[in-house]
């Protein structure tokens, strides 16, 4: 305040709102209502003048406050957009300039951060209000995120898998960020395990699947799916091996995949040993020929890598069918013979079979076929010779026939028995034994 005469020790005063001294004239602006005041001071009267008031004009400027956030915080260095501010407040508090810490890109004017141009970390950002109105410039923060985008790739040692493989082949996952805790799928037929990516080829239809490894949202960063391929390829099965014994005397044309069971088609036929016969390996039939042989043949299925060949075997046993013939020196025999031996002839596994006779009452050897016919009844009779079991051959018979004569009584009847030289007489012989011969001797 300044004046001249006697201009001191006056009174202030003004319009509500303003907190003033009426003594002194001082203002207290942080108890006083923002607006312009006009402020009186009188002079007091003295000396015959009266009081004299003099004016002059006060404002008080509101303080102003603001606040400063991101809608999305955290953000991903994904995003390309420009990413705005959120800017609320009281007074002037517009107009001010935004900065941050170094690596977050960021429009001092507007306050809009780009994630795509800024490196992945905790930013603190600075709006300042403007000083304005007797106000200094004030500054408000806030804090923001910016995370690194996760990447990954997925593989499978080994691919492609056979499904002769049981236990579950485990997926290599690498990548940056946070990349782990994601989930695994594909198409149906692949046995995989969801949370672990590992697949189970024995489990699982051959074919070509593509897996895909979704990585979970994290920190303003949106889920990403990277992918890979793995194959399951068939193991082959060519069955079971199987075997067919046959006598020669039923040779035929053999199918091979009768003796096999369970087998895929599309294998192919070899013959692995063996003489003799037709075989035809696109049909898998084969002829064989008459005689004792023993022929093996291969079915083969060509596995796709790693999936081994399956093979199996199919073996064709032919048994000669055996003959043979008995017979004796003689087809009759006295009873009073001591023995007579057989005669065995023939081919294949013919020997060690065994003899008999019938009807009943003939001596003789089931081993040898001996004969004694003074053990004998007499009679004729049909001797057997059973021709032993051989491989698929069944056992049979064959026979010839031998009689056993009694011995004869011979009866000589005459008149007398003694005659004159010279004379002639009839002398009758009969024998007990119908056909007997009779013979003199001197």
């Amino acid at each position: 305040m300044t004046g001249t005469n006697a201009y001191t020790g006056g009174t202030f005063n003004t319009t509500a709102g303003l907190s003033i001294n009426p003594t002194t004239g001082a203002i207290t602006a942080s108890t006083s209502t923002p607006g312009t005041y006009i402020v009186t001071y009188t002079i007091p009267a003295s000396a015959g003048c009266l009081a004299t008031p003099v004016t002059t004009s006060v404002t008080i400027t509101e303080l102003p406050t603001a606040t400063i956030s991101y809608i999305g915080n955290p953000f991903c260095t994904s995003v390309g957009t420009a990413e705005s501010v959120t800017l609320i407040g009281t007074g002037a508090y517009t107009a001010g300039t935004f900065s941050s810490t170094a690596g977050l890109t960021i429009n001092p004017t507007t306050g809009a951060i780009t994630p795509s141009t800024s490196t992945a970390g905790n930013y603190t950002i600075t709006y300042t209000i403007p000083a304005s109105g007797g106000c200094a410039a004030i500054p408000v923060t806030t804090n923001v995120t910016i995370t690194a985008a996760p990447t990954a790739s997925i593989s499978y040692a080994g691919t492609p898998f056979c499904t002769s493989l049981i236990t579950p082949a485990p997926v290599t996952l690498t990548g940056t960020a946070a990349y782990t805790g994601g989930t695994f799928n594909t198409t149906a037929g692949l046995s995989i395990n969801p949370t672990t990516g590992a697949v189970t080829p024995s489990t699982s239809t051959p074919g070509t699947y593509i897996v895909t490894y979704t990585i979970p949202a994290s920190a303003g960063c949106l889920a990403v799916s990277v992918t890979t391929t793995v194959t399951i390829n068939a193991q082959p099965y060519a069955g079971t091996d199987g075997s067919l014994a046959i006598c020669d005397s039923s040779v035929a044309t053999i199918d091979l995949y009768s003796l096999i069971s369970g087998e895929q088609a599309g294998g192919t036929w070899t013959q692995t040993s063996g003489t003799g016969g037709t075989f035809n390996p696109i049909a898998g039939t084969f002829t064989p020929v008459s005689g004792a042989t023993t022929s093996t043949f291969i079915y083969t299925l060509i596995g796709t890598a790693p999936c081994i060949n399956s093979t199996s075997l199919a073996t064709i046993t032919i048994t000669e069918l055996p003959t043979a013939s008995i017979s004796y020196p003689e087809l009759t025999y006295c009873v009073v013979t001591n023995s007579v031996n057989s005669t065995l002839i023939g081919t294949g596994a013919y020997s060690g079979g065994t003899y008999s006779a019938i009807p009943s009452g003939l001596s003789i050897n089931s081993t040898t076929g001996e004969v004694s016919p003074s053990s004998s009844t007499p009679g004729t009779y049909t001797v057997r010779y059973n021709i032993p079991v051989s491989g698929a051959c069944s056992s049979y018979f064959v026979t010839t026939t031998i009689e056993i004569a009694p011995r004869p009584a011979v009866t000589i009847t005459s008149p007398t028995t003694s005659y004159c030289a010279g004379s002639s007489t009839n002398i009758t012989l009969t024998s007990t034994v119908p056909g007997t011969t009779f013979a003199w001797s001197a």
